[in-house]
């Protein structure tokens, strides 16, 4: 009784050469009857044609667009880069109020997101977002009103119709304190020194 296990004998040089011709035969085959049908539209065996796949490259080819005419801009360009700020805007009970505004060119943009951290009735909060040009001695300014509410938060994006102040009057009605939290980013200058020291 022989109690030897077997042992396993590797492949032979030609049986690994099988296997490989075989591997490169199919990756082949799917390179030229899938692949280059589908994503080169290349269909040198009419397969692609014949099964429909050559349909999935035409899914995937582009027509450009002309931009849109009558003064719409879809994209803007800056020699500057943005930049971002956070400013918290103490504001006195009843009443206190405050104007945070912030220098800007015709064509400059911004998104902003400003809410009341800690407010028990919105509609005692009011705002308005407006922009005005910057008069010299003597001359009637120009005024424009953008939005006005009540609530604690507002946030949006906006593009300056023209060079001056834009920015947010804030008007606290309830009989406490509170802090508005402004956030913005874009393309703008901080009016300094506009919040009083507390």
């Amino acid at each position: 009784m022989n109690n030897e296990t077997p042992t396993a004998q590797p492949p032979s040089k030609r049986s690994i050469a099988r296997m490989l011709t075989g591997s490169l035969t199919v990756a082949t085959l799917a390179l030229v009857l899938f692949v280059l049908p589908v994503e080169f539209r290349f269909d040198p065996t009419g397969f692609g044609r014949l099964t429909g796949l050559d349909q999935l490259a035409a899914a995937t080819e582009w027509t450009e667009l002309a931009m849109p005419q009558g003064g719409v801009d879809i994209a803007r360009f800056y020699d500057r880069p943005f930049r971002t700020d956070t400013i918290d805007i103490p504001l006195a009970a009843e009443d206190g109020d405050l104007e945070y505004k912030l220098q800007m060119r015709a064509g400059d943009a911004i998104v902003y997101s400003w809410r009341v951290l800690e407010i028990d009735n919105p509609e005692w909060f009011y705002s308005e977002f407006h922009g005005h040009t910057e008069p010299t001695p003597g001359e009637v300014g120009e005024v424009m009103f953008y939005r006005r509410e009540t609530g604690s938060t507002d946030n949006g994006s906006f593009v300056a119709p023209f060079e001056g102040i834009h920015g947010w009057y804030l008007q606290n009605q309830t009989e406490y304190p509170v802090v508005v939290r402004l956030e913005v980013a874009g393309f703008y200058e901080v009016i300094p020194d506009q919040i009083p020291p507390q």
